[in-house]
This record gives C-alpha cells, sequence and structure tokens, in this order.
C-alpha cells in the first residue's frame, strides 16, 4: 500500500519529463521563428531592400541622431524586401516593438517602413507621441510626402520628404502644403483639412488651458478628448458635421458623468530640430554597432499607404 503512491509520484513525474522534452523544442522552435522573421536593429536606417544610396542614408542618419538628441524620441527608417505575409500594419507594429523603439516611459518611438515589393508604405507611431502625431495627420504624410515619388520609383525622395515630414510633425512645426502646390493629389477634403489642421491642434490644446484658468476644470477635462474624437470622426468619415457631432457627444458625456481626466500627452514642445531631411549635423547619441530601442511600444497608431 505504501508503494503505490510512490509509483504514481514516479510515474506522474516520468510523464511530465517526457512532455517537456517533446514539447520545449516545439515551443522554442516557434519563439525562434518569431523572432527570426524580423530583421535586427543595426541602426537608425535599416535599407534591407538596399533602394537607398549611401548619401541618402548619411542624411537620414544625421537628422535622426539630430532629433534624437534634441527631444529623446527615436525614430528609425526600414525597408523590408518582404513582409513575409503580414499586412503591413500589423508587421509595422510587431516590428516596432521587438525593437521597441522610444524610451520605456515615455514609448516615443516613431518607424518609418517601406515595403517597395509589396509597394506599401507605414508609419507606426508609439503610444507617447499619438497626440503629436495622429493617425490623420500621418495619413497626410504619406499621401502628400511620400506615395506621389513612390508612384515615380523615386523611392530616396519619397523617404527623405516623409521622414522630414514626421519630424516636423512632432515638433510641432509640419503644415500641409496649400491646394495646388503639394506633391501629391488628394481629394479636395483633404486639400482643406489639411490646411487647418495647425489651427485644429492649437486650438485642442489652448480651449482646455483657457477653460482650467478660467475655473472651469470640468469642462477643461472634456475639450480635449470630445476635440480629439471629432477630429478623427471628420478624418474618418470625410464630413465636419459628423466629427462636430462626435465632439459634442463626448463633451457632454464627459461633463455629465465626471469621467475623463486631463488633456492627454500632446505634441512636444521642444523646438530642437524641425528643418528638413540632410541640412543637420550628426548630433551623437546612440550610433553605430551600438544603437538599439529603449524599451518602448505601441499601440496600432499611425497610417499605411499603397501605390
Amino acid at each position: 500500500m505504501t508503494e503505490s503512491p510512490l509509483c504514481a509520484g514516479r510515474f506522474l513525474a516520468a510523464t511530465l519529463f517526457s512532455l517537456l522534452l517533446t514539447y520545449l523544442p516545439v515551443f522554442a522552435g516557434s519563439a525562434y521563428a518569431q523572432e527570426s522573421e524580423f530583421p535586427a536593429l543595426t541602426g537608425r536606417v535599416v535599407d534591407l531592400a538596399g533602394i537607398l544610396d549611401s548619401t541618402a542614408t548619411t542624411a537620414l542618419v544625421d537628422a535622426l541622431a539630430a532629433h534624437e538628441n534634441d527631444t529623446s524620441n527615436q525614430v528609425v527608417v526600414a525597408t523590408v524586401p518582404s513582409l513575409n505575409g503580414y499586412d503591413i500594419a500589423d508587421y509595422a507594429n510587431r516590428l516596432g516593438r521587438f525593437w521597441q523603439l522610444g524610451t520605456a516611459e515615455e514609448d516615443n518611438g516613431v518607424l518609418v517602413l517601406v515595403a517597395p515589393n509589396e509597394r506599401k508604405v507605414r508609419i507606426e507611431v508609439g503610444y507617447g507621441l499619438e497626440g503629436a502625431l495622429p493617425d490623420g495627420l500621418a495619413s497626410i504624410i504619406v499621401q502628400r510626402e511620400m506615395l506621389p515619388s513612390f508612384r515615380s520609383n523615386n523611392y530616396t525622395t519619397g523617404i527623405q520628404q516623409g521622414t522630414a515630414a514626421v519630424l516636423a510633425a512632432i515638433e510641432g512645426e509640419y503644415t500641409a502644403p496649400a491646394n495646388g502646390k503639394g506633391p501629391g493629389k488628394t481629394d479636395p477634403f483633404s486639400e482643406r483639412l489639411g490646411n487647418l489642421l495647425p489651427l485644429i491642434f492649437i486650438a485642442m490644446v489652448a480651449i482646455p488651458e483657457l477653460l482650467k484658468r478660467s475655473g472651469m476644470r470640468k469642462a477643461a477635462n472634456g475639450a480635449f478628448p470630445a476635440g480629439f474624437a471629432g477630429l478623427f470622426g471628420t478624418l474618418a468619415s470625410g464630413n465636419l458635421i459628423i466629427g462636430l457631432a462626435i465632439a459634442i457627444g463626448i463633451f457632454l458625456l464627459i461633463y455629465f458623468t465626471g469621467s475623463g481626466g486631463g488633456s492627454g500627452r500632446g505634441g512636444s514642445g521642444r523646438s530642437g530640430y524641425g528643418g528638413y531631411i540632410g541640412t543637420g549635423g550628426f548630433g551623437g547619441g546612440m550610433g553605430g554597432g551600438g544603437f538599439s530601442g529603449g524599451g518602448g511600444s505601441f499601440g496600432g497608431g499611425g497610417a499605411s499607404g499603397s501605390w
């Protein structure tokens, strides 16, 4: 009778050990396969598709390094020969997380990803920069600054213009070109809205601040999320009336329920690097073989395009 529990214990241990030997290589192989399908982060520009020359690469690295030194935002440009069957938004999100772009405290990373063979481009934005570079503005940058050059197989110009616009947008200095002066062709609604975006962003920040100073803190708490929701609704629907209705509804909901707090993280107030690619000097920071992500994460913000 005393041997039965001992035998059962030995049998259970042997079974567990056998299962471990059987499935451990499977789990390990799965993890290795997941890692191996994404490239290593070797620098601020990872041109695996080979579409950038050395001069363009150097100019991009210089501008990205200077921006990171001034703001701590980590922006990386990558080109890949294949998306490995992924949708580009999914691939960019996974790659950004794999590389851990941005700092762990701020999640202030941005990935500019180009897949020339699949004719796809994506600007993937980290959590901490979604206020400064919302989906609508990222989409305007893709449509105006990148796709027109890509359609002419001029990848260098498209990547340079798109990256410069991303850096300027983060700094709060990007203004969409006026009608007829931009390189891209977009619908009339996007043309008009693009010109008003700087004013909208200023209003979204200024109105809550004015309400707070006037002692109307409850109203101030609802103003920024309502404005952001209204802007998103306008961009998604293409109808300003729908956007206004959404903004009013969100504001009333927050005001009368007492939920929602603060104004969120908006754009960087720093005025460090706001120029064009190729005009800044090398800013040091993490460069060369020692470059790596800082522990940042991504939540799916950004915009994609195809040509």
